[in-house]
């Protein structure tokens, strides 16, 4: 069976008199000389576009950056190739603690989704990223092989931002980052995360 379409057609711009004024100012705009050459390339509009929105986006993350626990870690809009990894579920982890969005309690009691911001194991400490991957003795051994496998490339104590990727030295990030995800795999603590 064959369907029937049928069109009709409605004027939706009479007697509306904002549509009226812009419908008689652009038939006016056609009928004068155009000063501006409107053969742009539909590449270039493109590329102003997208060069017009990356600077936004760089204006409006270095503002946010300001105001975030990430500004901690995180001082520019570029992109940091050296934070992913092949497992997604590693990926998550560490993006969720550079940008302090867990599902750590001291998290989710600011969100009214627990009553206790403390660590299950250490009843006086919040669950905080920095508890979790420098302070926790739950994971002392774990920690300990973190930190042992970090001395060769740190000459001080690693700190949050550090075990985050926070490093001006991508080289440097790429390799801390690769030990913090062996930590967070081996405490088994990514469902908290």
């Amino acid at each position: 069976m064959a369907a029937v379409t049928k069109r009709k057609w409605v004027p939706s711009h009479i007697g509306v008199r904002g549509n009226t004024v812009a419908d008689r100012a652009a038939a006016e705009a056609h009928s004068l000389p155009s000063p501006i050459d409107m053969t742009t390339d539909l590449t270039d509009s493109l590329t102003n576009l997208q060069i017009t929105c990356n600077r936004h986006w760089d204006n409006e993350l270095t503002d946010a950056l300001q105001y975030t626990s990430l500004g901690r870690i995180r001082h520019d809009t570029r992109h940091h190739w050296w934070t992913h990894s092949p497992s997604r579920a590693l990926d998550t982890a560490v993006t969720r603690l550079r940008i302090g969005h867990t599902r750590l309690n001291a998290h989710l009691h600011k969100l009214g989704m627990t009553d206790d911001p403390h660590c299950p194991w250490c009843p006086t400490y919040l669950d905080t990223p920095e508890h979790l991957l420098l302070q926790c003795p739950r994971h002392h051994s774990h920690r300990t092989a973190l930190l042992q496998s970090l001395s060769p490339l740190l000459l001080r104590r690693a700190t949050l931002a550090d075990l985050l990727g926070g490093s001006p030295d991508p080289g440097l990030a790429f390799k801390i980052l690769k030990h913090t995800r062996t930590f967070l795999h081996k405490s088994g603590q990514l469902h908290r995360i």
